[in-house]
């Protein structure tokens, strides 16, 4: 894993990822318990966020990510926060479980870009989950996307632990995907007694400020595409949810396996 965002960025991801992370823990929470499913796996769970949270609401959870950090990070929170969900580092397109899920989460944009991965992905979380299962995955629609955005500088800041985070965003859109390249800043802050230092005015690099060039892309669906993919691997929609933030609409839409 090249991207910063899931190596030197991780202790920061869930400060920048921007979400509404208790509302969705109680969408996620009330959508499991209507269909009776106990037992859950995160596909592509990042720092393990929402297994740890459900995995405190008596959820039996597993996460697996394709970043070791991430997986580590997760590990380690878990055991601060005295839980016990099961992390794994591996990818969701081949993971075969000895067992049979109640339901599967895949979030945080984390659903797949090209059509035949789109496939090869459902078909394979298809085949670990119970009859009757879940699929939760989230994701925006292309009527949604926010036109006065695209390709222009979006910039965020975060202060944590010391250390002042700064994005820069700017995406471009091309055939439903948008592409977008993030600049990270982290700044530690000086501490009051700090005192001028003229040798940094001539230096090329500050040890100050440390910068990460991040590279992503998501996709954005159409009902349409959504019900197609469903259906030629097995599934039905059975729900579908919206969470605003902010100008942004975030859907989550629930699949059913059939048979």
């Amino acid at each position: 894993m090249n991207r910063p965002l899931y190596n030197q960025l991780v202790p920061y991801y869930e400060l920048v990822e921007g979400r509404d992370w208790q509302k969705e823990i109680t969408l996620l929470k009330s959508i499991l318990g209507d269909y009776q499913c106990r037992s859950s796996i995160d596909l592509g769970c990042g720092t393990g966020f929402h297994a740890r949270a459900l995995a405190k609401l008596g959820f039996e959870m597993t996460g697996i990510d394709i970043s070791n950090r991430n997986v580590l990070f997760a590990r380690r929170k878990a055991r601060e926060q005295r839980i016990r969900p099961r992390f794994i580092v591996g990818s969701y397109y081949d993971y075969q479980p000895s067992r049979r899920y109640d339901s599967a989460l895949c979030l945080n944009w984390s659903i797949p870009v090209k059509d035949s991965e789109v496939k090869r992905f459902l078909d394979n979380t298809y085949s670990f989950l119970r009859s009757g299962g879940l699929l939760i995955f989230d994701y925006e629609l292309v009527s949604q996307v926010v036109w006065s955005d695209v390709g222009k500088a979006i910039t965020d800041s975060w202060d944590q632990n010391g250390r002042l985070i700064v994005r820069v965003s700017v995406g471009q859109m091309i055939a439903n995907v948008l592409y977008s390249r993030d600049v990270y800043l982290i700044y530690r802050k000086f501490a009051k007694e700090c005192r001028p230092d003229e040798r940094l005015r001539y230096e090329a690099s500050n040890p100050q400020v440390k910068m990460y060039v991040d590279r992503s892309c998501v996709r954005f669906f159409s009902l349409k595409e959504v019900r197609e993919f469903a259906s030629g691997s097995g599934f039905r929609i059975v729900g579908n949810f919206l969470l605003p933030r902010n100008k942004y609409k975030r859907n989550y839409t629930v699949l059913q396996k059939v048979g």
